[in-house]
């Protein structure tokens, strides 16, 4: 890890001198759509004011960096939606840790290993290659890269470690960007994960990297993205003794954490990610006859017509060496065998499944604002995908491998207005039309307005959707050693409504957010995929309150959410992220920042974890809960450096008995330091 960390800090420096006098003219962004499966579909911009959770809303709006734009890019309307950069001045701890990605998650303990948030509205559907969705916090897909355009070389790097050997946990990640003339940016970004876990047999590695350019002129707009991402999780199957963790003092000896009996060794999945995605928009319009300081008529586009090109290939396999003979109820079987009930061949477990990915999208777009009189944009698309699968399969008693195709096309549409401050709206539906998602819909929309009372602006969002949705090939066909299923289920139906209300009198932000599912795809507690095929309700309420005065701050997010059916949805009650510290500017450089934050939530019947199936299951043996994980932790930034220094879980030192599991058999790692740094490099 070391050397990995000098040769790109090296790396980075040297292109950045290279390119030092490197200067461009920022071209202005399109105008923004929205994410077509997002919650959130309006752009967050600076001025609403609206909060994203435990960090101060849009810290980076007065940015240090010299100017430059940053953005997602919408994978069918090929729009750029804006976004700020990451140069939080404050709480950066949080972003480094897994129980920063929500206000309740469930994680293995090791950075980069498998996460579910329990909050059941931060969860994506499932994806077509589910066992990736275990990964949301650490996945390198189109939808979340981002794209940028600087007037100067810009090259960022992260480093985090906790721990110390042969037990470290350490994470860098490095960025290096820089553009080429007014309209070629150009940009390396690394992602490296090593973390050798501080229970027996939980060593988690991620290697990803990504080579992503834009070309941006009035006429051609152009995205290019090429990643590759490998994940190694060595599995445990959690601990089989919680008096190790909960009253150490009750076992009677001396012991280390990697002493702590686990269920299995020498297992581990395996995944890997590959993407190609390219986007190409051309833009008609005509040139204004007013001229600017170089008698140039301004572009004015009109319409578009986008072609946009995504290919996806992944590939996940679980292997298990631990296969020491035992004997179980008088049977012989290998050691980790017993932990399951079924066994579809007498082999060591070498489970493997592939899929793969070509989705090809054309769209038409008429642009907003280009005439006074146009208060919204227009987008048509059209969306094929074809899709290929391979798993083993058992053929006259011997294995073998099964492959299985798929067409999809779909019809779309988009009407959005966001110009304007009183009134923002999107709406888009689509419907599939030929193959297997035929009859599959999504009606989706949201709208924001805003007023002003006494020079502040109060911001007031709603969010709706119906969504018919087609089940997926792998919750319907699996096949592997210990689970082997073949299903025919219903299409599931979703209806939601919810909004929020920003009030910045007070800094609070109000939430709540409702909807019914008709037969929702689950995992039971057997740990095989399932339908519930009459409704449930899910009802969530939010409140975010920041509180200031003078250098001490309290921020405060709480969620109440509601099940109908606590065994098909499970979900806590309350769930909780307090931060209580002091922020201070010191001798007008640097800002430190000195707290102690908490996550909480009540005791429930958390989703078990399977790593057989790398998937989250509706466990109803024991609840998880009521206890906070805590930190203790001082931020620093001077310049272009941010630092600190953290002691996680330092509740356990108090807090009696030692509950800190996560997810049922597997707790978080105990009280530790973790030291971070973070350095922006630019001329």
């Amino acid at each position: 890890m070391k050397g990995k960390l000098l040769i790109l800090l090296f790396f980075c420096v040297s292109t950045t001198l290279v390119f030092s006098q490197a200067r461009v003219i920022l071209p202005d962004s399109s105008q923004i759509t929205t994410h077509p499966d997002s919650v959130n579909l309006l752009p967050r911009q600076a001025p609403s004011g609206l909060s994203r959770g435990p960090e101060e809303p849009f810290d980076t709006v007065n940015l240090e960096l010299p100017a430059a734009t940053v953005w997602h890019l919408h994978p069918r309307s090929g729009d750029r939606i804006v976004v700020p950069m990451d140069t939080l001045k404050h709480n950066f701890q949080q972003t480094t840790v897994p129980d920063g990605y929500s206000v309740a998650g469930g994680y293995l303990g090791p950075i980069g290993s498998p996460f579910i948030s329990k909050l059941f509205f931060e969860r994506d559907e499932t994806s077509q290659f589910p066992f990736y969705d275990a990964y949301k916090p650490y996945n390198k897909s189109p939808r979340q890269q981002v794209f940028y355009n600087t007037r100067v070389p810009y090259a960022r790097l992260d480093y985090q470690t906790a721990g110390s050997r042969p037990l470290r946990e350490q994470r860098l990640r490095a960025l290096l960007t820089t553009n080429f003339g007014k309209r070629l940016n150009v940009g390396l970004e690394g992602d490296l994960i090593s973390a050798k876990g501080l229970y027996k047999s939980q060593e988690t590695k991620h290697n990803d990297w990504s080579f992503f350019g834009n070309y941006l002129s009035d006429r051609f707009e152009t995205h290019l993205l090429v990643s590759t991402s490998t994940a190694k999780q060595f599995e445990n199957g959690g601990v089989t003794d919680e008096r190790f963790i909960r009253d150490p003092e009750s076992v009677g000896q001396n012991f280390s954490t990697v002493d702590i009996p686990v269920k299995f060794t020498d297992t581990w999945n395996k995944m890997k990610t590959n993407h190609l995605f390219f986007s190409g928009k051309y833009n008609i319009g005509y040139n204004d006859q007013k001229k600017d300081s170089l008698g140039n008529g301004e572009f004015i586009p009109v319409a578009s017509v986008i072609f946009t090109s995504h290919y996806t290939g992944q590939d996940r396999r679980f292997l298990s060496y631990d296969t020491v003979q035992v004997t179980v109820e008088g049977k012989e079987m290998q050691r980790i065998d017993q932990f399951y009930p079924n066994r579809f061949y007498n082999t060591a477990v070498d489970d493997s499944t592939t899929f793969s990915s070509l989705k090809n999208t054309f769209a038409l777009s008429l642009r907003e604002g280009f005439k006074p009189w146009v208060k919204f944009g227009l987008t048509g698309y059209i969306e094929h995908e074809l899709r290929n699968f391979s798993m083993m399969d058992s053929i006259n008693g011997t294995i073998d491998r099964r492959k299985h195709r798929e067409n999809s096309l779909f019809i779309g549409g988009i009407l959005n207005k966001q110009q304007g401050e009183n009134l923002r709206f999107n709406l888009q539906a689509n419907l599939g039309v030929v193959g297997v998602d035929l009859g599959e819909f999504n009606l989706e929309g949201e709208v924001e307005t805003g007023f002003t009372i006494a020079g502040k602006r109060t911001v007031l969002s709603g969010h709706a959707y119906i969504k018919n949705l087609t089940p997926n090939y792998l919750q319907k066909h699996y096949h592997s050693k210990y689970f082997w299923w073949n299903k025919d289920f219903n299409n599931m139906r979703r209806v939601f409504v919810g909004g929020k209300l920003y009030i910045p009198f007070t800094n609070t932000t109000l939430s709540v957010g409702v909807e019914n599912l008709q037969n929702y795809i689950y995992f039971d507690k057997d740990r095989n995929s399932a339908q519930y095929s009459s409704n449930v309700q899910v009802l969530t309420v939010g409140v975010e309150q920041n509180l200031r005065l003078g250098v001490f701050n309290w921020d405060n997010r709480v969620v109440y959410q509601t099940s109908g059916n606590q065994e098909v949805i499970p979900v806590p009650t309350v769930s909780i992220y307090s931060n209580m510290y002091l922020k201070a500017l010191i001798v007008n450089e640097l800002t430190f920042q000195f707290g102690v934050d908490a996550h909480y939530h009540t005791a429930y019947f958390s989703p078990g974890y399977e790593p057989a199936l790398l998937q989250f299951y509706n466990q109803r043996e024991k609840e998880i809960g009521n206890y906070p994980i805590a930190t203790v932790y001082a931020n620093m930034h001077l310049k272009q450096t941010r630092f600190f220094v953290m002691l996680y879980n330092a509740a356990s030192a108090v807090w009696k008995p030692r509950d800190y599991f996560s997810l049922p058999g597997y707790p978080v790692n105990p009280m530790m330091l973790k030291l971070g740094l973070s350095v922006d490099l630019h001329n």
